[in-house]
């Protein structure tokens, strides 16, 4: 299959951050100064919308293998190797067989994070393509964590330059307590201050779903300052929201936006495909 030699148009689609990009088919290959112009909206915008896409799997991979390598998902079981065979995909889902979900994430809100932080090496980008949609409910937040940074006072980024935090993450935990649990879990400690390695920005990288402390302060003092941060992410300056559309695709870059997930009906089907792209070591 030819590829495409395209232009596009590029929509921002808030102040914060956020942009729709419009004139590529992405079931079709796309030539190198094509990938090379995308690339350098993403950096800019650090999320991409394409609307009304009819894209299978291999599409979706193709894609996000324009941005890097694909990442396997982490601990697929029995039940979701089932239904998706293809380790690259993680099926969002609240679908269910004999009562039990038949993938992961399947209800409920779920607060800002930055996808696998709880790993050694998290993801850099995610690609997220909307294969079927509640009639209402089930957006995604987005927050610009360069702005966020921008935000704090500078008395907040002296005292927490250099300091590195603890994250963890049991999806069942932290629905059902609102508590973290680090006993067996997937864990890892990444800078509070994440420098991005493209272009050079600091941006917030602790989250309120996944980081239980900042390390070697006083748990008062941590408490207190994750909240300060969590604040700046979630301020409405540094949020966008997108209301999905079946065939939206979305790719962001986790090393400078979070997201997070507005709640939605639970008798309504929602069925999300996920590819991660493997990421570096935070710094």
């Amino acid at each position: 299959m030819k590829a495409q030699a395209a232009t596009f148009q590029t929509l921002p689609l808030s102040p914060a951050l956020g942009a729709e990009i419009r004139g590529l088919d992405l079931s079709r290959p796309i030539d190198a100064p094509t990938v090379a112009a995308l690339r350098a909206a993403w950096l800019e915008h650090l999320v991409l919308v394409f609307r009304g896409q009819e894209l299978d799997v291999e599409s979706q991979a193709r894609f996000a293998g324009y941005f890097g390598e694909t990442s396997d998902t982490q601990s697929p079981d029995e039940r979701s190797m089932k239904h998706n065979p293809d380790r690259r995909v993680l099926l969002i889902t609240n679908i269910r067989e004999n009562g039990k979900p038949i993938s992961f994430l399947p209800d409920g809100e779920l607060q800002f994070h930055s996808d696998s932080a709880f790993l050694e090496r998290p993801l850099m980008a995610t690609v997220l393509y909307a294969v079927e949609i509640p009639d209402r409910g089930g957006e995604t937040l987005f927050a610009n964590a360069y702005r966020a940074y921008e935000a704090l006072d500078a008395e907040v980024k002296e005292r927490l330059a250099g300091r590195r935090a603890f994250h963890v993450y049991d999806y069942d935990t932290q629905v059902k307590t609102g508590r973290l649990d680090r006993d067996g879990l997937p864990q890892a400690v990444h800078p509070v201050f994440r420098t991005h390695p493209e272009t050079g920005r600091k941006a917030v990288y602790v989250n309120r779903l996944m980081t239980e402390e900042i390390l070697d302060l006083p748990p008062s003092d941590s408490a207190s300052a994750l909240e300060t941060l969590f604040a700046a992410i979630e301020h409405p300056d540094c949020v966008y929201e997108h209301r999905w559309r079946k065939g939206d695709l979305i790719i962001w870059d986790n090393r400078c936006a979070q997201h997070a997930r507005r709640d939605f009906p639970a008798d309504r089907t929602r069925l999300m495909r996920r590819i991660g792209i493997a990421g570096d070591v935070p710094v």
